[in-house]
This record gives C-alpha cells, sequence and structure tokens, in this order.
C-alpha cells in the first residue's frame, strides 16, 4: 500500500509540474492540490481494485479527472474574503501574478502587454477619464487563480464599456485589440482607477456585473472572465505601489498600492 501510494504521489507530482509550467500556478497551490488528488486517486484505486498493479494503474488513470475537478472547484469558487484595506488603499482586483509595472507618460497611449507586445486600449486612449502620467499593472490569471474580478477602490463606475472579441490565443499581438475584453474606470472625486479585464483563446464570455452609473464598494464583484485571462489596472502617478513582479496577489486581500492624501 506504501510503494501504491508513493507511485501514485510521484505521477500526481510530475503532472503538476507540467502544469506548472504551463500556467505558472502558484507553486503552494500545486503542492495542495497534488497531495489531495494523490489521496483521492489512491482510494479510488484501492476500492477498485485489490491487487495492487490494478490499484496504480487505475490510481494513474484517474488522476487527470480528479485534478480537472479540483481546478473547476477553484476556478468558479466565490471566496468570502474580508477586505482590511485603508480608505487610501488599493486592494487587487484579480487573483494572479504580477507581470509588469509600467509607467504611462503624458506622450504614451493606454497599451496592455502580453509577452513584449503592444496593443492600444482605444477606449481609454483619447478620453481624459484616467489622467497621464499613471503607473499600470498587468495582473495574469491562471486556471488556479479565482476568475471574479473586483472594484479595487470606493468609486462610481463612470465607464463600463464591452468589446466583443475574436478570441485569439494571449501570445499573439493582435490579441490586446481584438480579443473580448470590458473596460471599467471607477471615479471617487480623488482620483480614478481603470480596469481591464482582457480574455484569453477559446474563452467566449467576460461578464460584467455592474453598470455605468453605479457606486461600488472597495471588494464588490464587479465581472468574471471565463478561463485563462488577464488583469490591468491603471493607477494615478503617484500611488505608492506595494507589490512587485511575479508576486502572487488576491482579490480584495492584497494591497497594491497606496494613494497619498
Amino acid at each position: 500500500m506504501v510503494l501504491h501510494l508513493l507511485i501514485v504521489v510521484l505521477a500526481s507530482t510530475v503532472m503538476y509540474l507540467y502544469l506548472h509550467y504551463k500556467t505558472h500556478m502558484n507553486l503552494r497551490l500545486m503542492l495542495i492540490d497534488n497531495l489531495i488528488v494523490a489521496f483521492v486517486a489512491w482510494i479510488v484505486g484501492l476500492v477498485v481494485f485489490n491487487t495492487i498493479v490494478l490499484s496504480v494503474i487505475v490510481s494513474i488513470l484517474v488522476l487527470p479527472f480528479i485534478a480537472y475537478a479540483g481546478i473547476q472547484l477553484r476556478f468558479w469558487r466565490t471566496p468570502k474574503r474580508k477586505v482590511t484595506a485603508r480608505d487610501n488603499q488599493i486592494v487587487s482586483p484579480a487573483d494572479g501574478n504580477i507581470i509588469y509595472i509600467n509607467r504611462i507618460d503624458e506622450d504614451r497611449e493606454f497599451v496592455s502587454i502580453k509577452n513584449g507586445r503592444f496593443s492600444k486600449i482605444d477606449e481609454l486612449t483619447g478620453t481624459d477619464m484616467v489622467r497621464r502620467p499613471c503607473i499600470q499593472i498587468g495582473i495574469n490569471m491562471t486556471p488556479f487563480d479565482v476568475h471574479k474580478n473586483c472594484s479595487p477602490c470606493d468609486g462610481k463606475i463612470v465607464l463600463s464599456k464591452h468589446i466583443v472579441g475574436k478570441f485569439h490565443s494571449l501570445k499573439e499581438f493582435i490579441s490586446m485589440t481584438e480579443n473580448e475584453r470590458h473596460t471599467y474606470v471607477i471615479n471617487n472625486d480623488e482620483y480614478e482607477v481603470a480596469v481591464v479585464q482582457i480574455a484569453s483563446k477559446r474563452v467566449r464570455r467576460v461578464d460584467s456585473y455592474v453598470n455605468e452609473g453605479q457606486e461600488v464598494t472597495k471588494g464588490d464583484w464587479i465581472g468574471m472572465i471565463r478561463f485563462g485571462s488577464q488583469v490591468d489596472i491603471f493607477l494615478p502617478i503617484d500611488a505608492k505601489i506595494q507589490v512587485k513582479l511575479k508576486e502572487q496577489v488576491y482579490a480584495k486581500s492584497t494591497i497594491i498600492a497606496e494613494i497619498s492624501k
């Protein structure tokens, strides 16, 4: 039985290491999910067959299905997180890892960046809703992250615009201008913050839970992206950034910036 369990854990670890390579998932999540999936698969193997060889084969075969079920549970869950940020603190609008922190100067247009490629966020370019210079933070969301997005601050939704897309891979240059996305601008009379939800390959939906003109509270769920995706947030230039590149952040709970009063 011990040998059976060790073989299942090894097979599960190899599978999760591959998932980490493909999605850059948090290794802490890999450890937790890996042990749970391996244990459940081991139990299934023991229940179905009494012989070691057949139990090992069955356990390894059911690993991907149990892992997929676990990923789905993580993806669709709505975590109950308490917002502890102070009035002048901005919380992360999404779960994921920080892929860039950029300064957008007055002579630069609003763009999103993926794999070193730039493209315009036309719904912000040409408006004065978000003042330049400003700071842009990109958050990459993997299938292991919660895909609901929240308002990073208190305020009023002064822009809520949905762009129907063609669903290219985020690795393709045209994905940022042609993929489905939804852009919000939130104003609270002191500053404006923009949040851009960008869909990925095969994603057919970006859901919005709020409307233009609606008041939102910091941490309110404002929308959801189905599967692989990216969220960009544009902040005032005087914001003091509290996160660093490659850091894992969490919607509602991680403080990504402080606004000077």
